[in-house]
């Protein structure tokens, strides 16, 4: 299942990346320009950069009437008026601005144009013939046309499906921009029929009521386009059949970088203006928005799919692993194994008991094997026949000191009881000099020449602390090794299930049995291996260790000579 979900978001993400690069590659036809007539620029086509570029071919637009002699003088008022100060007649409804005379979508508000109206881009989709034709919302039926229906809700009643107050009106698909009637400087009306749109002093009967209304009609140099039902700058030069030419002195006067410096015929004008657009065509093109996509979060349909595949996919493959973790987890406790294996009460408490036994006899091989290592390293912990041979008992308390100094027997000063000889002076001649070993006379706490020295290895005696040749490496458990008696809970457990013909607890005896049989092999195994490795004895001092060795002290010399007390 998985591996067909991933299949198909992938399948998703390389049609919707085809569609993309198709859409790259659409060639879209040269708006304005050579061998172009009269078109439409801005509005709806076009986004952010593409407006900014419309009003300025509208600014050399202007340009170029003014170069004709097409301006009367009151186009001339208007433009200084409106146009130059960026301001438009009757102001510009919300989410718009005006720029250059003309009112366009804010598009730091995510707005854009559709049928003569700013919408966001997320509803700009939606937007259908009710918004396209500038139908009014139906008005509501009477609630006498409703009748309760059984399973909730209302519908028209029967007897009231053929009156006219309960039926639903309708409008047709039809705009009339010359025909939108207003009220003399009621501006905010003809707004929200286009926001290009304001109400003129234009004056016609309505052929409704026979009265005389001002009409909306839209701002200066813009036409209603019927195609995209909004009113657009309207570029009303022919270009059809002007030709290819060169960039002159015309060309910088237009764009309003330079000034007529002499007298130009209609044609040079037209030509030169035509080439200009013509360079600004391909710019213009680049900005042009094509067929509005549903978005959800700022993603085409396709993507949020996609989106929603992928997140579908790795929610189930994180539920999946949770969900096994879980379980490992749950199986860890023998209570949850038992009841899963369909055990009742009583092959469940057997189970205990044999788990709990099985712990005890864990408990004391632990203990067992502790003293085998304890002996495998030279130390006794109460194995039975004690310690291994070649090991030292542990030194407890201090060693013995002897009988301490002997007193004097001449009597005098040195023969006086409770005072501690101090020797003093030089000894007299022939008797050994503390401090310096004499000949025949042995130095208190050195070890004399032919004996051991305590801590160090001699010629001919053994090395204290380390056990001597032949000392045993393996030392196996007292029972012989993994046997019947540890696994006696499990062998219990399984004899009870054969016994009573409970397949279950039989498997599970059977089992764990076998489980604890390998681990005490493996176990004997690392002991074995432990043993090969040779593992060195505990040093001098240790628990296990040497005994170390203490001098015996050194009666004081008689012949000293002690001061007087």
């Amino acid at each position: 299942m998985e591996k067909r979900t991933l299949s198909l978001v992938t399948v998703l993400l390389l049609v919707a990346a085809v569609q993309a690069e198709e859409e790259k590659n659409i060639t879209l036809p040269k708006p304005f320009g050579i061998g172009i007539g009269p078109a439409y620029i801005g509005g709806r086509d076009t986004d952010e950069e593409g407006t900014e570029l419309s009003l300025k071919i509208y600014q050399q637009y202007i340009m170029f009437k003014r170069l004709s002699s097409m301006n009367l003088q009151e186009d001339e008022q208007y433009y200084s008026r409106w146009t130059g100060k960026g301001e438009c007649i009757g102001a510009c409804p919300q989410y718009s601005h005006c720029k250059k005379g003309i009112c366009v979508c804010k598009p730091e508000d995510s707005r854009i144009q559709v049928y003569g109206r700013c919408w966001s881009n997320s509803t700009a989709y939606f937007v259908g013939d009710k918004e396209k034709y500038r139908k009014p919302t139906p008005p509501a039926r009477p609630e006498w046309c409703f009748c309760e229906k059984k399973n909730g809700g209302k519908d028209v009643c029967p007897e009231n499906r053929g009156r006219e107050e309960c039926q639903v009106v309708t409008y047709p698909n039809n705009f009339d921009h010359n025909t939108q009637y207003c009220m003399g400087g009621d501006h905010s009306h003809c707004l929200g029929k286009d926001i290009n749109m304001f109400c003129s002093s234009n004056q016609v009967q309505d052929q409704t009521t026979g009265q005389v209304k001002n009409l909306c009609q839209c701002r200066k140099d813009m036409k209603f386009d019927t195609k995209n039902m909004e009113c657009r700058i309207r570029i009303d030069v022919d270009c059809t059949y002007e030709n290819k030419e060169e960039e002159g002195d015309l060309t910088w006067i237009l764009k309003g970088r330079d000034e007529p410096k002499k007298e130009y015929t209609m044609a040079e004008i037209k030509t030169a203006f035509c080439n200009l657009i013509d360079a600004e065509s391909a710019e213009y093109n680049a900005h042009i928005v094509g067929e509005f996509t549903f978005s959800i979060l700022g993603l085409s349909i396709g993507g949020f799919i996609a989106v929603c595949c992928i997140t579908c996919v790795t929610a189930c493959c994180c539920c999946k692993c949770c969900e096994k973790v879980k379980a490992k987890i749950r199986a860890l406790d023998p209570r949850n194994a038992m009841r899963d294996a369909g055990m009742g009460p009583g092959t469940q408490m057997a189970a205990l008991g044999a788990v709990a036994a099985g712990e005890y006899m864990e408990n004391r091989n632990d203990k067992q094997d502790e003293a085998r290592v304890a002996a495998m390293q030279g130390q006794s912990m109460g194995m039975p026949g004690g310690a291994p041979p070649g090991y030292a008992p542990v030194p407890e308390g201090y060693p013995d000191q002897g009988a301490g100094y002997p007193q004097d027997q001449r009597g005098g000063y040195g023969g006086q009881e409770g005072y501690a000889p101090v020797p003093t002076g030089y000894p007299p001649a022939g008797y050994p000099q503390p401090g310096y070993p004499q000949p025949g006379y042995e130095q208190p706490g050195y070890p004399q020449p032919g004996y051991p020295q305590p801590g160090y290895p001699q010629p001919g005696y053994p090395q204290g602390g380390y056990p001597p040749q032949g000392q045993p490496g393996y030392i196996p458990p007292a029972d012989g090794g993994p046997g019947i008696m540890n696994m006696a809970p499990e062998l219990a457990l399984a004899g009870a299930g054969a016994f009573t013909g409970n397949a279950a607890m039989a498997g599970l005896g059977v089992v764990a049995a076998a489980e604890k049989m390998g681990a005490e092999e493996d176990k004997e195994d690392r002991f074995r291996a432990a043993a090969m490795k040779g593992v060195p004895p505990p040093p001098m001092g240790y628990a296990g260790g040497a005994q170390p060795s203490y001098p015996q002290n050194q009666p004081p010399y008689a012949e000293a000579n002690y001061p007087r007390q």
